[in-house]
């Protein structure tokens, strides 16, 4: 009779799978060569390993501006945004408060066309800078803290594809990008040199200015999936120097880093922080 029950309860237990701790994403949509999107990915999936949970990630395939995938996470269409952090972006949708690249998205240099390249000197005056016409995604939370820093001449669209193509064909001449952006962005679209100039479009990455302004990435999550957001909250809080680490060998950050080097340096303020934002302890940017 024993080695009845005791059979009996082996067999129930092999019917049932055995429940593992795992955690199921759906994240944003990669946009092309974006190796800033591909970072952010590299974070989540180390926080969630880190953590001790195992993941499965899928991605979402519908595009659209920045507003619209604000709507489809806060309904829970899908679970995680990365987004430059802004005030007016962060009254929308509630973010997870800690920079992700430690300051790095404000970094800022240009994609440009072969016509534009050589009027951009070294060492010219930020109002000869703030003359030349700037385009940026809608939405975007550098906007208004481009416009705020003189780059009044700017103008906005939905479609990121189509940003290139405006810059190739004259009809904006500088697109600000993170410097962790630009290279691997060009680089899937065109026959990319070691002088970052494409070769067969008339695209390319200036070597010469920077623009900085205080500026973070931050996770953006649905309030549908609070043990998402526990989940990374605690390893920011109680893991900061395995994220470090992190930071510090990820191989885009140290090509970012190298290819600061030598600029001339504009400083622009973010007028647009939220307080909570503003009030992020130093040692979570970079120095």
């Amino acid at each position: 009779m024993k080695r009845f029950i005791l059979t009996t309860i082996i067999g129930i237990s092999l019917s049932f799978p055995v429940c593992s701790d795992s955690i199921s994403i759906t994240h944003v949509k990669l946009r092309e060569g974006s190796t800033l999107d591909q970072y952010a990915l590299d974070l989540l999936k180390f926080i969630v390993k880190t953590s001790g949970k195992e993941g499965s990630y899928a991605e979402f395939k519908e595009v659209g501006s920045q507003t619209r995938k604000e709507a489809l996470i806060k309904d829970g269409s899908f679970d995680i945004d990365w987004l430059g952090a802004t005030g007016e972006i962060e009254a929308r949708i509630q973010p997870i408060h800690f920079p992700i690249l430690r300051g790095l998205l404000g970094h800022r240099i240009f994609i440009t066309n072969k016509e534009t390249a050589p009027q951009l000197k070294a060492d010219m005056p930020l109002s000869e800078l703030q003359k030349f016409k700037v385009i940026q995604g809608q939405g975007w939370g550098d906007v208004p803290i481009l416009e705020g820093g003189g780059f009044t001449n700017m103008m906005t669209i939905p479609n990121f594809d189509n940003i290139f193509k405006m810059v190739e064909n004259k009809r904006a001449d500088l697109f600000p990008r993170s410097v962790v952006e630009p290279y691997g962005e060009l680089k899937s679209r065109c026959e990319f040199g070691d002088d970052f100039v494409c070769k067969d479009r008339n695209l390319l990455v200036d070597d010469k200015l920077l623009v900085i302004y205080k500026l973070p990435i931050m996770y953006f999550v649905s309030p549908k999936r609070k043990d998402l957001s526990d989940l990374i909250e605690n390893f920011f809080t109680n893991q900061h120097d395995q994220f470090l680490s992190f930071f510090n060998e990820h191989p885009l950050v140290k090509d970012a880093l190298a290819k600061l080097k030598g600029r001339t340096i504009y400083k622009i303020d973010n007028a647009v922080l939220s307080e909570k934002t503003a009030l992020i302890p130093d040692k979570y940017w970079l120095n």
